[in-house]
């Protein structure tokens, strides 16, 4: 296999307990490669790159159109290479974002589930072994390992003893979990189990095991196993928060509520550390903040700047965002003229705009008002970051907005067709242009999208301080797929790529800046706006080598 890749060295990370692990923790022997496993062969790529890896993070490189063969790096060093048959991925601490370790799972005969586990560290270094398969959380010191039937449509159906465990990096411990367990969340210093309480004559109904909500509960308890909290007809949730919100709460609970029947009821959170139970949770929505339904009203609670929960305001509307200072509710789609629109609430002066749309990406929060105002706010602190306007088109019917970490992509409709009339790019430092999708269309006159965001022939790729790159797509040779990469102005940087994307690109598996994943001729891997590899694999390397298909 050719892989060519920067060749600059790496720190590593030792773990002071290893020692206490090893001698606390029931491991098997080292895994060793597979037999089919690439070896970590490397060579220089002549020239210099714009970009590069040495920074020290771990990376993951997902493989070119197969499940396995993920590539794992620690800056500009290859650390390992799976085979096809493994599983490979990061492993972000929930409370601070960092990447320490990364998990595998590998085909091994003769174990209880065919297969086997290792917790890796930031030199290659297998620190924790299991002879059976496990999916792994990290929150601080606390791993968290759950069979990977949990992921089914059923997760209590199959479960049994030893499929979740809690083990305690810092000191070796393994955690008191109870028997019939098969999740767990942890909150502040506690530990929140998913537990399933089937009775010895029970009899599934179906396949899917939908009458086992009835035995489903949520017990809390601290480190030394003392219950604190029970919740019967109960299944724990999380909330689905940006990986970059340093705010989410990590001492409330998601509790979902089952009806006796077997069907949902309404969630709410926990916080075992005050014993604060809130009804009527509706969803996360940002710098700490909460949405809940009470008596036909929707409140605005903040869970983080206070011991108790506050409320910070009530609306009719459901709450959607949120960043200091302001909230977007959105309004009742049976309203004809309100369907698919939002509603802006400055919560300092009491302002209120009627949006075309509102978006988010990991970072911002961005706002395209019906009056013109196009503004992006940091999620975290409320900064307003751009505040600029945009006039519509004639006869405009709709606009969407997507936030480009500061930057924004608006794309205007003047019909009801869902093409786009024209594109406003506009930027932090009063950056304001516009794209005609007509003069595009005539270079890239087919689409097939990566990943869905605007509509049209193009599509945002990531952004820069210097503005937002995007790529069209036109039939190459043979009716393939051709990719390139375009500035705000149209102009293209980088073309002829079989494939490009960021989808994975987040704060766990984060790029340099104008870093994205691409392939081209008979290479893939990292490149950057000056068209050059940072890392880059053969396509042959991989078990889809075959497919039409080099999507990451």
């Amino acid at each position: 296999m050719k892989r060519s890749v920067l060749r600059i060295g790496c720190a590593v990370l030792s773990l002071s307990a290893a020692a206490g692990l090893l001698a606390s923790c029931s491991l098997l022997p080292p895994a060793s490669p597979l037999p089919d496993s690439k070896p970590a062969q490397v060579e220089e790529v002549p020239g210099p790159a714009a970009a590069s890896l040495d920074d020290g993070k771990l990376r993951i490189l997902y493989s070119n159109g197969s499940n396995g063969g993920n590539t794992v790096l620690c800056g500009n060093t290859v650390l390992y290479q799976a085979a096809s048959s493994e599983t490979v991925y990061l492993m972000p601490d929930t409370l601070t974002g960092t990447v320490r370790y990364y998990l595998r799972q590998w085909s091994a005969p003769g174990t209880p589930t065919g297969r086997a586990t290792a917790l890796c560290d930031r030199s290659g270094k297998e620190i924790l072994t299991f002879d059976r398969a496990y999916d792994a959380v990290l929150t601080g010191s606390l791993l968290v390992l759950t069979a990977p039937e949990q992921m089914a449509y059923a997760p209590c159906n199959n479960h049994a003893a030893g499929d979740c465990r809690v083990i305690d990096l810092a000191t070796g411990e393994e955690l008191a979990v109870p028997e019939n367990a098969y999740g767990c969340s942890i909150a502040g210093s506690y530990l929140a189990f998913a537990v399933c309480n089937v009775p010895a004559d029970y009899v599934q109904e179906n396949e899917w095991g939908d009458d086992l909500t009835a035995y489903c509960a949520v017990q809390v308890q601290d480190r030394q196993g003392e219950v604190v909290y029970q919740a019967e007809l109960s299944g724990l949730s999380s909330f689905y928060a940006s990986s970059s919100d340093s705010s989410t709460p990590t001492d409330w609970l998601v509790v979902s509520h089952y009806n006796e029947d077997g069907t949902t009821g309404a969630d709410s959170l926990y916080n075992p550390t005050t014993g604060e139970e809130l009804t009527g949770y509706q969803q996360y929505t940002g710098a700490g903040t909460v949405s809940l339904y009470h008596d036909g009203r929707y409140q605005l609670v903040d869970l983080v700047s206070t011991e108790q929960s506050a409320v910070l305001c009530e609306y009719d509307q459901p709450i959607r965002y949120y960043v200091p200072g302001a909230a977007v509710t959105e309004p009742d789609a049976s309203t004809p003229e309100m369907a698919g629109r939002y509603l802006f609430h400055d919560l300092l002066t009491g302002e209120e705009k009627d949006l075309y749309d509102a978006n988010t990406d990991d970072a911002t929060l961005a706002i395209y008002a019906l009056d013109g105002t196009v503004r992006v706010f940091d999620r975290q602190t409320g900064v307003l970051l751009t505040d600029t306007a945009i006039d519509p088109v004639e006869n405009q019917v709709r606009a969407h907005i997507y936030a480009e970490n500061g930057w924004v992509w608006v794309a205007q409709d003047d019909n009801d067709n869902y093409v786009n009339t024209a594109i406003q790019i506009c930027g932090p430092d009063g950056t304001h242009k516009t794209l005609d999708p007509r003069t595009l269309e005539e270079t890239y006159t087919h689409y097939y999208p990566l990943f869905s965001t605007a509509d049209g022939l193009y599509s945002p790729l990531l952004s820069t301080e210097d503005g937002i790159y995007f790529y069209g797509c036109y039939n190459g040779p043979g009716s393939s797929w051709l990719y390139d990469i375009l500035d705000s102005d149209g102009n293209v940087v980088v073309g002829g790529l079989r494939s490009c994307s960021t989808y994975y690109a987040d704060r766990a598996n984060g790029l340099p800046e104008g870093v994205f994943a691409a392939s081209k001729g008979f290479s893939y891997g990292w490149m950057d706006l000056s068209g050059r590899w940072l890392y880059a694999e053969s396509i042959f390397a991989s078990t889809a080598d075959e497919m039409d298909n080099y999507y990451f």
